[in-house]
């Protein structure tokens, strides 16, 4: 089982995340105002989680659709929240071609698979779902400032009394994922992130067919730089489909 399917679909994972419960209510505005669509847009939530950014998506009066791969999640997402949503993995979604303004994907929530071409995968169905002139946000941690801040505990487990559990975070060998385990009464919990490099997420989001208008290095729009908490880029499918490509000169 993917790491992901289990974590984010057990009882514990409301008590390691409780704290970003308070965060969307500054988060979910910011964020949202990144989009810059009009209202009566309509814009993916994915993934949508307990639905902690929906409310600041309706009230810029986009139209939202939730999808997510835990049921846990989406159970608690019904019963909080009113509007659609959907079960659904990123590498497949049960959507058609070009179909919405928006896709809104928070809280470093690409880089999840174990390999290149299914976090490839995932931007490229990020891509085919939205319509001609459509927008991604993608919000990432910045790396610089990841490595900045686990440092200090790296390899070592830190006691979390406020929030009820022990935890680990180390670097891959290579250096480009992110490993953070934790332990809570007699349940193990393991997150293999990768964190890519801003060329990276750059030429991935090339790859699956996107033009970077904007990066920010706060949730306010702050310029983007290498070492913000933050990497938050506002990316576009081209307006006919395919991306222009620089002519070449006679001669």
């Amino acid at each position: 089982m993917d790491w992901f399917a289990y974590d984010f679909d057990h009882p514990a994972y409301f008590d390691h995340y409780r704290d970003k419960e308070n965060d969307a209510f500054y988060e979910g505005p910011a964020l949202a105002a990144l989009l810059r669509l009009q209202p009566g847009a309509s814009v993916l939530d994915l993934p949508c989680g307990w639905g902690r950014l929906r409310p600041a998506l309706e009230d810029c009066g986009y139209h939202v659709i939730g999808g997510d791969l835990s049921p846990l999640n989406l159970q608690r997402h019904r019963s909080e929240h009113s509007g659609a949503i959907v079960r659904l993995d990123f590498r497949s979604l049960p959507f058609r071609a070009a179909c919405v303004d928006g896709v809104f994907c928070a809280f470093t929530s690409w880089g999840y698979f174990a390999t290149e071409a299914e976090n490839l995968r995932q931007l490229q169905e990020f891509a085919r779902v939205l319509r001609p002139g459509g927008t991604l946000l993608l919000d990432l941690c910045g790396r610089e400032s990841l490595e900045h801040g686990v440092a200090s505990t790296e390899g070592r487990w830190v006691e979390l009394k406020d929030l009820g559990y022990r935890e680990r975070v180390r670097w891959s060998p290579d250096r480009k994922r992110i490993w953070t385990e934790r332990k809570q009464g007699g349940s193990s919990f393991r997150h293999d992130i990768w964190i890519p490099t801003d060329p990276e997420v750059r030429d991935f989001l090339d790859t699956a067919g996107f033009e970077v208008e904007g990066a920010f290095g706060s949730l306010r729009g702050g310029p983007w730089s290498r070492d913000a908490e933050r990497w938050i880029y506002r990316a576009m499918k081209p307006q006919h489909g395919v991306k222009p490509r620089p002519v070449s000169s006679p001669g």
